[in-house]
């Protein structure tokens, strides 16, 4: 005889397990939502720093930057521990799982150009939004450290090609070294307009911008010849310049509607696995006393990125942990940077003392002279290294002895 099934009993079970779960969702995936727990993310994500509540600077800054939002959904970034609670370690690991399947070629290309730059020297990028100064801060920067005797090198990897219209000084012969000066670069050979003894500048022909570079070559045979590499960029800059460098400076003024577009550059290299917290570096350029906008509010908005629509945001980097120094700006200095253009000839003769101190900072950090046998200014001019404490100290020796 056939054996019958017992539908009414296996019925009768299921109707009593949805009495005893009452009006529930019946979870058949078994994900536990606890609506408690997202909340605790969503408020972990609100603001750069949630746990301050007695900064109203702080908080000002928060709403500056739309890091508050109602219905606000958040893309987390991984290997971002203040994005994740206990309950999520599952969900981070998926996390961690898709994003192995972004194809990324930064870090083979950091170490096959290893071994081509020596501790005591360096490649480094400066990048920012148009018109907040990314080319006064290289051209000026450049002109320190080539006063300071370092065999300094300008590459100029911008679309616009600025350097061109400084560096070549209306002259025909300059204007044919830039024609050729990638041409050669790719090939192996260094050989850009020379400014003087210990500068030289790599720019080419404007709206002849290359679609491929040999971007090992290039770093190489420039890092065999200089000391220090300043990589002037651009958002059009080929993304393995980044990759190769080992410090990249973000260049931002206090106009914060220009943050955006920086953010959005910096996303992408974030994406690709080129952008680094040990990396970043900011400059602060044309700096002034802003009562409603200090530093860490500025740093704050650009270590995140914020998506137009509000849909979600992403840290880029650690605002607590990130090396920047401020350029002020003065009036005096920028009409004088203005002249220069027009006389086609970069000088510190003229600055203000503010700008070469902040000059001088900048300096240290992207070529720090501790233990280098560099013949600077400051060495000449018998720049103090003891505090003011131990001089005072010393004097006083003098005098008794």
């Amino acid at each position: 005889e056939q054996q019958e099934l017992p539908t009414n009993d296996l019925n009768e079970e299921v109707n009593n397990s949805l009495d005893e779960n009452n009006d529930e969702t019946l979870d058949l995936f078994n994900i536990d939502f606890d609506e408690n727990e997202n909340k605790d993310v969503e408020d972990s994500i609100e603001g750069i720093d949630v746990d301050n509540n007695d900064n109203e600077e702080d908080e000002e800054a928060i709403d500056l930057f739309n890091f508050e939002g109602d219905n606000e959904k958040t893309e987390d970034v991984p290997q971002q521990s203040h994005l994740t609670n206990d309950n999520d370690q599952g969900e981070e690991t998926i996390r961690e799982e898709n994003q192995e399947e972004i194809i990324t070629t930064a870090p083979v290309m950091e170490s096959q150009n290893a071994h081509l730059i020596s501790q005591d020297r360096k490649v480094v990028c400066f990048v920012g939004t148009t018109k907040n100064g990314t080319s006064f801060v290289v051209n000026n920067l450049a002109e320190l450290l080539a006063s300071m005797k370092i065999s300094t090198a300008i590459l100029d990897m911008t679309k616009n090609r600025n350097a061109y219209y400084i560096y070549t000084n209306n002259k025909e012969d300059l204007r044919n070294i830039a024609t050729d000066t990638f041409g050669n670069l790719n090939s192996g050979v260094a050989q850009g307009i020379n400014v003087n003894k210990y500068l030289e500048v790599y720019t080419a022909l404007p709206g002849n911008y290359e679609e491929t570079y040999d971007v090992d070559t290039m770093i190489g045979v420039l890092s065999s010849k200089h000391d220090i590499v300043l990589v002037d960029c651009d958002f059009d800059t080929p993304k393995e310049i980044f990759a190769r460098a080992q410090e990249i400076y973000l260049v931002q003024s206090q106009d914060v509607l220009t943050i955006q577009p920086l953010t959005a550059f910096l996303r992408d290299l974030k994406t690709k696995n080129i952008l680094s917290q040990d990396k970043i570096r900011i400059v602060i350029n044309k700096e002034q006393h802003l009562k409603s906008l200090s530093d860490k509010v500025l740093i704050g908005g650009i270590s995140y990125y914020n998506d137009p629509a509000m849909a979600f945001m992403t840290e880029l980097f650690n605002k607590d942990n990130v090396k920047f120094c401020k350029i002020p700006f003065e009036t005096k200095n920028y009409e004088k940077y203005l002249n220069s253009l027009v006389e086609c000839s970069i000088s510190l003769n003229g600055y203000t003392k503010n700008l070469l101190n902040a000059l001088q900072e900048l300096a240290e950090m992207v070529y720090p002279l501790i233990n280098k046998s560099k013949n600077s200014p400051a060495e000449k001019n018998n720049r103090q290294v003891f505090s003011n404490q131990v001089n005072s100290t010393l004097d006083k020796m003098k005098k008794n002895y």
